[in-house]
């Protein structure tokens, strides 16, 4: 091949790379409105606790639930009517049953009874499980006391009011404490291995009133700390007033519950949720309460919970997120248990903050009728998230800022978003393939994208916003679904700045496009193998070596060794 011919075919493979490499690079420079959300990451511990394999702790723990639950029920079963307090044996284990009498049960009566004991400090140490039998109630009033609840390496006690009434009480700036009990470290028990002391009733009434309760529960929610569960015997119904309920495995676990009332209550460090309500729990209020520092959320509510009322609670740096409710169905057909096909709802969050938490302010996942009304919410990593609701549902007079993926988003389903606040964050408002109203709200300091309408935004409008900052687009409608068109009049885009070079932009390229660097890579190394080659390939008529040693040197002398000698004959 000439020079000229090979310098073409050279020149044809670069020209050809070189456009390859161009149409990647365009394609990503001319889309830069990918900011589909990072799949949420799971909480490390929970990613532990569900990939390793079961190690003796855990089932050390499950046998101990299930235990707990045999001796509940064969005590249960086994209640003698009319009888004065006893003390029962289940598989040697003692429980005290407190069986009706028509007066109320005393701390006295537990010391007195032999399930308790005075320590020299004051304090009351609980030494054998109570139970508290239907119909009899037990109301533990000791402002400034303190209880205890053995809970070690020899085993547990747990107080546990079965269709009947307990009250734990301390008074105004004279709480009640309550905690697990080590006595040999002197300490409440921070050792879930074995289980731990927990407080419970079954279809009965929980009141606490100024009470501050810490290091309790294990393994299960029912077991969870303090837990008011419900069943076929019917709701548990409760009243929790000035309490906090902290470093449990659960804060407060509700299940089956009816009309729980809670106010001006903390959950602290918990290591699940501060609040949780589950499995068709109804008509909860949530009044001037905080949810902090818990290892899951601050307040949860799923399995058919709904009619929750959330009023100027405070959540704050929750590993996941502040509020969280699930309004899903129990079940999306036929099931063993015939579990109900309909979604759960009536949520309404009024003023308060939520601040700090780990993956978002507040999510609704698949619930109707929710109103998020007058909150703050403040660097979380997403502020509002709505997936999959029903109308009515709306989010409004809120304001959202800080440092935040989307400030406010719906995905799925039908949202009404007006009149809102958000600031600083990279999107502001973000809807995908939702129903949505976005009207009247203002946008500040957004770094790529003021509002944002991606999919099949069906029924959509976007309407008297005023959008400010910089970055990609004030109003982004550039990944709308095919045929699809949204109302959109009297935005505000004039203090929007699109700049595509600005820093922010560039700073996350690369994460919004992962795919261009192998790309990159891919038709990169080819193009500059090419380069090297052409660069190191030789002119036509140069020598074959670059060194000359080899075309100087002399040609090696030939020896004649003679010819070979027949046999026989002679040189």
């Amino acid at each position: 091949m000439s020079r000229h011919a090979a310098g073409v075919v050279t020149g044809t493979r670069l020209l050809a790379g070189f456009v390859l490499t161009a149409a990647v690079l365009g394609i990503a420079v001319t889309h830069p409105f990918d900011d589909d959300p990072i799949p949420t990451p799971v909480s490390p511990a929970l990613v532990a606790a569900q990939s390793r394999s079961v190690d003796d702790s855990d089932r050390q723990q499950r046998a101990l639930l299930i235990s707990e639950d045999e001796r509940l029920l064969r005590l249960v079963a086994g209640l003698r009517p009319g009888s004065a307090p006893y003390v029962q044996a289940v598989e040697g284990t003692e429980t005290l049953v407190l069986t009706p009498r028509g007066l109320d049960y005393g701390l006295a009566d537990l010391v007195a009874e032999g399930a308790a004991e005075v320590l020299p400090d004051g304090a009351v140490l609980l030494t054998r499980h109570v139970l508290v039998a239907p119909g009899a109630r037990l109301g533990i009033v000791a402002p400034g006391g303190d209880l205890r609840l053995r809970s070690d390496a020899t085993g547990i006690t747990s107080l546990v009011a079965w269709k009947a009434d307990l009250e734990l009480a301390g008074d105004d700036g004279d709480a009640l404490t309550v905690t697990s009990w080590d006595a040999r470290s002197a300490r409440p028990d921070d050792d879930v291995t074995d289980g731990r002391a927990y407080i419970r009733t079954v279809s009965g009434d929980l009141e606490t009133s100024h009470v501050d309760v810490a290091g309790l529960g294990f393994w299960a929610g029912r077991t969870g700390g303090v837990a008011l569960t419900g069943g076929s015997s019917g709701p548990a119904t409760g009243t929790i007033t000035d309490s906090s309920f902290e470093e449990g495995h659960y804060g407060v676990f509700v299940s089956e519950t009816d009309g729980l009332e809670v106010t001006g209550s903390r959950f602290a460090r918990n290591a699940i949720d501060g609040l949780t309500l589950h499995r068709r729990t109804v008509d909860t209020t949530v009044i001037d309460s905080t949810a902090t520092g818990n290892d899951r959320n601050g307040v949860s509510a799923d399995q058919g919970s709904e009619e929750v009322t959330l009023t100027g609670i405070r959540a704050a740096r929750n590993a996941e997120y502040g509020v969280y409710f699930s309004g899903r169905p129990l079940s999306d057909g036929p099931s063993a248990g015939g579990a109900s096909l309909r979604a759960y709802g009536n949520l309404a969050i009024t003023g308060g903050q939520l601040t700090d938490n780990g993956k978002g302010g507040v999510r609704v996942v698949g619930a109707n009728d929710v109103a998020i009304v007058g909150t703050e919410v403040a660097d979380n990593r997403d502020g509002i998230v709505l997936v999959d609701t029903a109308a009515p549902t709306t989010v409004a007079g809120t304001t959202v800022t800080g440092d935040h993926r989307f400030g406010i988003s719906a995905t799925g389903g039908a949202a009404t978003i007006s009149d809102n606040r958000v600031t600083e964050g990279e999107t502001a408002i973000r809807i995908r393939a939702a129903s949505a109203a976005v009207t009247g709200n203002t946008v500040e300091e957004a770094s790529n994208h003021g509002i944002s309408v991606v999919g099949a935004a069906v029924a959509t409008s976007v309407v008297d916003n005023t959008v400010a900052g910089r970055g990609p687009s004030g109003l982004d409608l550039h990944r709308l679904a095919p045929g699809v068109v949204i109302e959109q009049s009297g935005n505000d885009l004039e203090q929007w700045v699109r700049d595509r070079d600005n820093w922010v932009y560039w700073s996350t390229f690369v994460p919004n496009h992962p795919m261009l660097v192998l790309w990159v890579v891919i038709l990169g190394a080819p193009l500059a193998l090419g380069l090297r080659a052409r660069r190191n390939r030789l002119a036509v008529g140069s020598a074959p070596y670059r060194d000359q040693i080899w075309r100087d040197r002399p040609a090696p002398r030939r020896a004649d060794l003679g010819r070979p000698i027949s046999p026989g004959g002679h040189a």
